[in-house]
């Protein structure tokens, strides 16, 4: 082998050229194919205040998983359903602080996470949704609001949490499919 075929070695794209094309039409198809959809129902009948938690498994041995869960608002949300501003987004400082200490507190499913307040004053309460630990709370939203209701489904994220359970079907038997969610919501 030369030199030149290290520097410019001749690939042969055209089977990938499809798959490339495919997610430049549908940004959302990168997450359709590695992460598997759960939705956290509204405990409150007369809304539609959910979010999703998008699980992704990183295989880190032949017999250890560590599943990451994403979590965002759902398309039922008010915050996507309206054209309401959103005036503020306040991350739970106390979980802020603890996130790079050894000896974090596992969260609780319904331990808020966020705070979203409008411009009308409406406030919405994010969950966490998952037992586990806050690795990531997505900073771009303390300056970059749109990114909520423009793309709630990639940029737009609230959250990455770390469940306390591997085993993502137990970490996440609270939660619903995406097929169960749109039937619950009446939704195509």
């Amino acid at each position: 082998m030369n030199s030149k075929s290290l520097i410019n070695p001749n690939y042969d794209l055209n089977p990938y050229k499809k798959i490339g094309e495919k997610y430049e039409n549908d940004s959302l198809t990168y997450l359709e194919q590695y992460y598997t959809k759960y939705f956290l129902i509204d405990s409150n009948e007369n809304t539609t205040e959910d979010f999703y938690i998008y699980q992704a498994p990183n295989k880190l041995s032949s017999f250890y998983f560590l599943s990451l869960c994403v979590i965002g608002l759902s398309p039922t949300h008010p915050l996507l359903q309206s054209s309401q501003k959103v005036k503020s987004i306040k991350f739970n400082e106390k979980i802020s602080q603890s996130m790079n200490k050894k000896k974090q507190i596992p969260l609780e499913i319904k331990r808020e996470i966020c705070v979203i307040t409008t411009e009308s004053g409406k406030k919405y309460s994010i969950k966490a949704g998952v037992v586990g630990w806050v690795i990531d709370f997505n900073m771009r939203l303390d300056r970059e609001y749109d990114l909520l209701q423009e793309k709630p489904f990639t940029e737009g994220y609230i959250a990455i949490i770390k469940p306390k359970q591997d085993d993502p079907k137990k970490a996440l038997n609270h939660c619903i499919d995406e097929k169960e969610y749109k039937d619950v919501r009446t939704l195509d």
